[in-house]
Order: C-alpha cells, then structure tokens, then sequence
C-alpha cells in the first residue's frame, strides 16, 4: 500500500488526500523465460532413426523414406566429477656428453603448478570452494559434507587454510582496485556489525564491523569491502583517504571526518523514519489522514515519482545525466524547499522523544545536505545501491554467523570484494577467479605483473567469463 498526495494538492494542508494504488505486472510467457535462459547452454543433438532392419513397410516390404521430423529439447544434469590429474615428470641425461666431458647435460620437464605452492588443490577447485562460500553462501561445514558424497574427504580446516591463502594472493589485487575507487568523484558507503571469536576462542563482546564502499559509474564498477574492529570516524577517513568528491551514506556522523568529501544523505532512510511512525496506523484512514508524519512521507513519496518518470523518459536518452540535472533544478528543487520548510516549522511543535519528533530531527539534519543532489545528474536521491551491495554479505553472515579470528574477517572482505565487483561489470564470478588465479600462478613478485589487463572490466578478459 502506497500513500501519495495528487499533482495538484498541497503539501502543507492538515488532511492530505490517501490514495491505495496496486500494481499489475505483465507475467512473461514461460517459454519465452526457457529460451533466454538457455540460450547459452551447448546443445547435443541425438537423432532417432530406424536402422536397415526396422526401416521396412510392414505391408510391401519396401524401404521407407524420411517425410518429416519434430524437435524435443530436454535438460539435462550431469552431476560435478572430480578427480585427481597425476602428473608424472621425467628427468633426462644425455650419455655422450658424460663420457665426453664427464657432466651429463640433465634436463627435467616441469608439471603445471598451482596458485598455491604445494597444495594439491587445483586452481579452479579454490575459486569454487570459494564461490561456494561467498557467492552461494555454502558454509565450508556444509561444503565438506557435499565433498564426502562425492567421495573427497577434504576438512573444512583445510578449505579455511585455502581460503585465507587465496586472500593473501588477491590482495593484490583488492589493493589495486581501491586505487581505482579513489580516483572516483562519488562513492556511496553502508557499514554493518560482524561476529568474530577472540583469542580464546570465545565469542568476542564487542562488535566489530564490515565496511562498504562502492563507486557509482556506470562502466568500471568497484564494490570493496573493508574489516574493521570499530565504527570509529577514524575507519572511513583512512580508507578514503586521498579521495575527493561526493560520498554519499545514511545519517551516521562517523563519515563527517572524510577529508574532502562532500556529505550527501540518503532519502530512503528519511522515508523510512516517516514511515515507522504511519505503519501503525495503516488501516485506520481517519487517523492516518491526521497524522503530520503522512505528509512528510508524502514528500518523499513526491521525490521518488519525479525521480521515477525521469528514468522512465529519458533513460534510454544518451544525455539523461544533462537531463536529470535540469529537470531536478525545474521540478526537484522546489520539493525540497518546502519540504525543509515544512520539516522546520513541525520540529518546534513536536515532541522531542516522540516518534514524529525523531523522524523530524532526523530529516532536519539531513535535508539540508540533500540539496547537493542538485548540483550533478550522476547523482543519486538514496543510498539504496550501497545497501544492495551489503546484502550478500549480510545473507552470508546468517549462514556462517561468525569468523574464527581477525584474519578470517579480513580475507573475507578482499573476496567478498574480487566477487562482488566481477559480479557487478557483468562477469561469471568463479571463472573470473580462475582466470584471475591462473594469471597470478608462478609469480613471486606480483608488482611487476600487469594488473590492467585482469581488472573486472579489462577488454582481455575472456569472453566465456562475461555473462551473455
């Protein structure tokens, strides 16, 4: 149920109009949905012919000929094999050499290695163990368990110690993806709470967080995560250190201390508190006809119908950015003026303590930091992005609940952020892995190897990788 006020009202009045509206969605036909979905799959065509002995007419004996044919598409599931490749290497003397000069000239062939040295799990084994866990949400517990019923005993201790090396071999590249996200101009960034075991092995009382930090571009898209062991100011001000531009969040005042950063707020969350004050009230019209924080819902429900008939005009527009900038100045500003003035004159009457009167603190902190989305059509009125962003992470969380120490944390943010930004330029994560995994193989001393092209984006990236 959505409630908004008409073109023509005004946003002041005490009694605003209610309106229900519902939605009907045009459903897309089944088999149209199959054949996008399977457009990508390798088809294997197996013909259904009588052989020499059966192609004979039961009445004249004569042989019968082809008048026709229908097609039969069926899925099928070959279930994951895994085997072990023993490579077996040779050494080689050559014999004339050791008589003539006493030295035979040896020479060894090389068997293929591995991202890490002495491991016998293969390159792509560690990207799905780790696209398991951190794409699927799989629990190591539960992916030991789905290991034995293919008859490989390997120890969720022994995944764990994997998947911390794989981290230390990605930080590389998370290190130069950051880089990259400094360079941006706007940079949206949500944080939430991460159980981890202390030393002695106990649930640690403190909370310790994740941070997230994600770029608005539509090319070259960076989504990085970033351990911390508080919420302190002092967290975002060093990993946006060197950053300059708009840094959009919610209401938290730990963002303040960014060095050059233009604070932006975000409007879902001035919807929300509104919001939870009317969500009581819902099905009785006559109070919620009544009730001041209706209106101030209203305002931002007016917001996002503007932001909403922008994108469906002018999206496909090659200057929708120009666009947006000019039709926010016509039609956006105005809102958001007398939203603040509405905002203002309520906040002297209202309770401090009481629901409305914090929904209305709120938005008067707030609101004046929203006129910024004025000043660049690239920008965005919510942080809604940011918050899609952490929700894998939140997800996976409900399926492993903690991390065993600090180190697990912080391996978990560098692959949570190699997956997630893949994910986000429109790449198969787990091949990405093992294309990022094969390139990094054999290399000691990756400062010398050429990150450009393994970015998520990079044209050299192959194109089985990038989803179709």
């Amino acid at each position: 149920m959505r409630f908004e006020l008409s073109q023509n009202s005004n946003s002041k009045i005490n009694e605003p109009a209610v309106e229900e509206i519902t939605y009907k969605r045009n459903k897309p036909s089944k088999n149209s949905t199959m054949k996008d979905n399977l457009s990508n799959l390798e088809v294997i065509e197996i013909e259904h012919k009588l052989d020499s002995s059966e192609n004979k007419c039961d009445i004249c004996h004569e042989e019968m000929q082809v008048i026709g044919s229908k097609t039969k598409d069926i899925l099928v599931y070959e279930p994951v094999k895994m085997y072990i490749e023993r490579h077996i290497t040779y050494t080689y003397a050559c014999k004339k050499c050791e008589i003539e000069s006493g030295q035979a000239n040896i020479i060894t062939t090389e068997s293929p290695k591995n991202l890490i040295t002495k491991s016998i799990a293969s390159n792509s084994l560690l990207a799905y163990i780790l696209s398991q866990k951190y794409e699927l949400a799989i629990p190591l517990y539960r992916q030991e368990k789905c290991l034995q019923s293919l008859g490989v005993c390997l120890s969720r201790q022994t995944m764990s110690n994997r998947t911390i090396a794989c981290a230390d071999k990605l930080d590389f590249i998370y290190d130069k993806l950051r880089e990259k996200l400094l360079l941006s101009n706007y940079i949206q960034a949500d944080e939430t709470t991460l159980k981890v075991v202390d030393t002695q092995g106990k649930e640690s009382r403190s909370k310790t967080y994740m941070w997230l930090y994600k770029n608005q571009s539509c090319d070259n898209q960076i989504i990085l995560f970033d351990y911390q062991k508080t919420r302190s100011s002092y967290c975002p001000k060093k990993f946006l250190e060197g950053f300059s531009g708009y840094l959009q969040t919610d209401g938290y005042n730990g963002y303040n201390k960014v060095d050059n950063a233009t604070r932006i707020y975000c409007l879902a969350h001035i919807r929300r508190k509104f919001f939870e004050v009317i969500q009581p009230i819902l099905n009785d019209k006559e109070v919620l006809g009544r009730s001041r924080s209706l209106i101030g819902f209203n305002y931002c429900e007016q917001i996002y119908e503007l932001e909403k008939d922008i994108k469906k005009n002018y999206n496909s527009n090659e200057d929708f950015y120009d666009k947006r900038y000019k039709i926010r100045l016509k039609k956006l500003k105005p809102i958001l003026d007398e939203f603040k003035c509405f905002v203002n004159e309520e906040v002297e009457n209202a309770l401090t303590k009481s629901s409305l009167g914090k929904a209305l603190e709120y938005a008067k902190e707030l609101l004046p930091n929203m006129c910024f989305i004025l000043e660049d059509g690239h920008l965005e009125i919510d942080n809604n992005a940011a918050e899609r962003a952490i929700k894998p992470f939140v997800i996976g969380r409900k399926n492993w609940l903690f991390c065993k120490n600090q180190k697990g944390a912080h391996a978990s943010a560098t692959i949570y952020s190699i997956i997630e930004t893949a994910k986000a330029n429109n790449l198969i994560a787990e091949r990405y892995l093992v294309y990022l995994f094969d390139k990094m193989t054999g290399i000691d001393d990756f400062c010398k190897l050429n990150f450009e092209p393994l970015m998520p984006w990079a044209n050299e990236i192959p194109r089985c990788i990038k989803k179709k």
